[in-house]
């Protein structure tokens, strides 16, 4: 979709003699997304999210009518703003609001008018005219996001569904075998979580899990890192270019910090969740053999990669390691 988004811009530029322009989705009234832009005389891509409470446009959301505001540079692109702070911008702010078939705005087209200066009105008629096509196309945007995060995220974590994970395994195992480099895997498993549902109920227990998913997906780095809800109290998490002492550290700070954390449910109870971990990664690391005199072989064994498929039973036999060394605890497979 980001082709259309582009051709969409670029149409834009094309015909108020390429203005800085920026398009905005609307997520709800205190935030947007800047999803494109034109800067430079070239069209940008963003995914960045925005603060729009308390900017002109928390107020063009609900009146649905374009205006005109002083102008300041976000992310090198027009944004407006009530106070003209900024003397030397030397430009204004037009926003169009677009609205969906059901006269919703999904979104904000923002062109940058240089000060007393405005768009010409044909110009702006033309522009007025293509603005319920622009409209169409990212109304069709969010759908398809909207779908692509159905199928792809757990819908009560919020974290990467299994088929997704599975799809990325692969995916960066390809990566490794043609380019080279390490990948570390964790799976993470709640210790004694009947226990938790027997006591408190299943809704605590989905509570229960929700908060281990925030600390798991608060722990990791965003974008890189991918973290699932494998299956029931079970999440694994891929690390890409992470050997094993960096997995380790990450995987002690994820135990430690569900260990310290503390649940109130709704009848003022206190639940404390542990989980144990199963660390793996892709390399088969050479060992020195001793030979009969108790001298060390300096014959290395070569470092070879193993399966996705081994890494994964690799993780799994370190977990049910953990968890018959007494839960809450790490265990690598070295």
């Amino acid at each position: 979709m980001i082709i259309l988004i582009k051709q969409v811009i670029e149409t834009v530029a094309k015909l108020i003699n390429s203005k800085p322009t920026a398009l905005i989705t609307i997520k709800n009234r205190s935030t947007g997304v800047i999803i494109g832009g034109w800067t430079k005389n070239e069209f940008v891509a963003y995914n960045k999210e925005i603060i729009i409470e308390k900017t002109p446009l928390e107020k063009i959301i609900p009146s649905k009518e374009a205006h005109t505001y002083p102008g300041k540079v976000i992310e090198a692109l027009p944004f407006p703003t009530y106070k003209d702070t900024d003397k030397n911008s030397g430009f204004s702010c037009l926003c169009l609001p677009l609205l969906s078939s059901k006269q919703q705005v999904k979104g904000i087209l923002i062109v940058a008018q240089k000060r007393g200066n405005p768009l010409p009105s044909d110009r702006l008629q033309t522009l007025n005219s293509i603005l319920p096509l622009i409209a169409a196309i990212l109304e069709n945007n969010l759908e398809h996001e909207r779908l692509i995060k159905l199928a792809t995220t757990d819908e009560l974590t919020n974290l990467y569904t299994r088929s997704y994970f599975d799809t990325r395994l692969q995916e960066e195992f390809t990566r490794v075998h043609r380019h080279g480099g390490v990948v570390s895997l964790l799976m993470i498993d709640v210790d004694s979580f009947k226990r938790v549902n027997d006591l408190y109920g299943y809704k605590e227990g989905n509570r229960a899990l929700q908060e281990i998913a925030k600390i798991i997906d608060s722990s990791i780095r965003k974008e890189i890192d991918i973290p699932c809800r494998y299956a029931g109290t079970q999440f694994m998490l891929l690390l890409p270019n992470t050997d094993v002492d960096g997995a380790f550290i990450l995987a002690e700070r994820i135990r430690q910090r569900c260990e310290k954390n503390k649940i109130t449910t709704q009848n003022g109870a206190t639940i404390r969740v542990t989980v144990s971990i199963g660390l793996t990664h892709n390399m088969e690391i050479a060992h020195e053999d001793l030979v009969d005199d108790d001298t060390i072989n300096q014959e290395m064994n070569p470092i070879t990669e193993v399966s996705k498929e081994e890494i994964i039973q690799r993780a799994d036999l370190m977990l049910h390691a953990a968890k018959k060394a007494g839960r809450n605890q790490v265990m690598v497979w070295w």
